[in-house]
């Protein structure tokens, strides 16, 4: 990673939970949940939870919400998620 894409934490970041598709023409594609903050979309993970198919990330789908944790290079691990809309 450059130094421009190391980890950072971040507090109230905000953006809408959509479902998409995750890593391109790869073998491995398939359907995540993701963050569009306006500026970015990142690929939103529960701190502690698994990194593919997490079923409790299904509530926020939909939902504007408030995020509290690292943003890494294309994934928010978030710590705390809070639907605001």
């Amino acid at each position: 990673m450059a130094a421009d894409d190391s980890p950072r934490r971040v507090s109230g970041l905000t953006g809408r939970v959509t479902r998409g598709p995750f890593g391109g023409d790869s073998k491995s594609r398939h359907t995540a949940v993701w963050i569009d903050t306006g500026s970015g979309r990142h690929l939103l993970r529960r701190k502690g939870g698994p990194a593919m198919g997490d079923v409790a990330l299904n509530a926020y789908v939909g939902h504007d919400v408030r995020c509290d944790g690292v943003l890494l290079e294309h994934t928010l691990l978030a710590e705390n998620i809070d639907i605001i809309g």
